[in-house]
Order: C-alpha cells, then sequence, then structure tokens
C-alpha cells in the first residue's frame, strides 16, 4: 500500500474555512453506519479513507460501517444482476441504525426538468426506509450527502466540469431542500470540494468525477469535519488505522 502524504500547512489551507461551529451528526455506540449510493461510496471501499478517518474520532462507540455503494446506481434505479438481493434486504442483513446516502450525480445529467421527480424520489426513498426499520427496532438516521464538484484538470481529451457543475449545484440544493422537509442530516460536499480543486496543487480526481487516493482523503476530512463539527486527526498519522480498515 502507497503511503500519501498531506503535509500540514496545506491541509490546513485548503480545510480552514469548512470547519463548522458544531456538530451536525451524533453517532450512537454500537450504531451500525451503511453506505448507500453511487461511484462515489462504491469507491470509498477501495481507498479506506472515509471510514478510516470517522474511525478515529469515534474510539470507545463501537461503530460498525458497511459500504453497500454501487456504481451507476440512482434512488429509483439500482440495476443488478438476476437474483441479486434486493438493496433493502441487505440493508436488513446489516442491522442498519444509520443511512449514509449518496445519490444526486446519475441524476444530474437529467437537468431542470428531472430535479422535481429526483426530489420525489428521495423523500419517497426517506419515507420507506423509516417504515422498514432495517435494524428491527427503529427507523434508520439519515445523512443526505451531495455529489462532489467537477475537477477541471485542464486536459483536452477531458470535459472542463463547467455544464457538470451547473447541473450538480442544482441537484446539491435539491437535496439541502429535501434533507430540511425531512429534518435529517444534509452533509454538502458540492461548495466545499470545488474550493479545494481550485487550491490544490495535486489533482484529486483521476478524470474530473471520480476520487483517487488523494483526493479521497482531502473529502474524507471535510465529510468529518461537517459531521462532527471538529478537525481530525492528521491523515498521515491514520496509515495504521487505514491498513485495518482496508483488510477489513
Amino acid at each position: 500500500m502507497r503511503k500519501i502524504h498531506f503535509p500540514a500547512l496545506a491541509a490546513l489551507l485548503l480545510f480552514a474555512a469548512y470547519t463548522p461551529a458544531r456538530a451536525v451528526f451524533k453517532f450512537e455506540k454500537g450504531d451500525t453506519v451503511c453506505l448507500i449510493g453511487n461511484s462515489l461510496p462504491d469507491r470509498m471501499q477501495h481507498a479506506g479513507w472515509f471510514e478510516t478517518v470517522l474511525q478515529s474520532e469515534l474510539k470507545g462507540l463501537n461503530v460498525s460501517f458497511r459500504n453497500l455503494g454501487f456504481s451507476g446506481d440512482m434512488v429509483n434505479n439500482r440495476p443488478r444482476n438476476s437474483g441479486f438481493p434486493k438493496p433493502e434486504d441487505y440493508l436488513k442483513t446489516c442491522g442498519a441504525d444509520v443511512i449514509f446516502a449518496f445519490f444526486g450525480y446519475n441524476e444530474s445529467f437529467s437537468g431542470d426538468k428531472g430535479i422535481e421527480g429526483f426530489k420525489k424520489d428521495l423523500s419517497a426513498m426517506i419515507d420507506n426506509y423509516a417504515k422498514l426499520k432495517p435494524n428491527g427496532k427503529s427507523a434508520p438516521r439519515f445523512v443526505l450527502f451531495s455529489p462532489i464538484a467537477h475537477e477541471d484538470l485542464n486536459d483536452p481529451n477531458l470535459p472542463d466540469g463547467r455544464a457538470n457543475n451547473k447541473n450538480l449545484k442544482q441537484y446539491t440544493k435539491a437535496i439541502a431542500d429535501v434533507a430540511a422537509d425531512k429534518k435529517v442530516v444534509f452533509v454538502d460536499l458540492f461548495t466545499p470540494t470545488g474550493a479545494t480543486y481550485a487550491k490544490s496543487k495535486e489533482p484529486l480526481t483521476i478524470n474530473g468525477i471520480h476520487l483517487s487516493p488523494f483526493g479521497n482523503g482531502h473529502l474524507a476530512v471535510i465529510a468529518a469535519k461537517a459531521l462532527l463539527g471538529k478537525s481530525p486527526r492528521a491523515l498521515n498519522d491514520l496509515e495504521k488505522l487505514r491498513a485495518t480498515v482496508l483488510d477489513k
């Protein structure tokens, strides 16, 4: 496993503007957190940073993370091979107490005309999963994450992301609206990733939309700050824990 270095000063400059005044989500002892959604959570399991950073701040709580992300997934369309268990069955098998939902990127290609349908689908999903009670006793607590921004890599073979970001910004707002209506936690990844791209001397994505391991480390810090309301430990101090997460 290649060790990735994150200079402390650079990290401070990149993330200082995004430290919330207080935590927006409370983890409880013994929580099982299930990640669902598109390629963003799907690829997180290969880098390991998202769980690593959160686990480093949750000592003693015995929180478990189960990554159920699946590239290409949308709220109302999750293609699987014939005979593959339903997403709801996986949530029940895992006994989800908390659901981290990462949707909106694939849906954003529908543009303006798809926003209202997306909001209805996302709202219905929350209602359905609340009734499902996958842990067998209570409705899950939700966190809705926005898509990340599209990074302009200044590569003539890749789009610069301007058109994509216009749609992603609209769908980020749509997710925030649903979260407010359903009184669940919302985490904006679009705004801080866009700002981070502009400041970073090294690309954070491999093609503008999929994060590199380096980019996944930065995103993990952004998400942890939003959820916990404080800066996590330096990433260079977490390689041993990350190795354990990757081994899991």
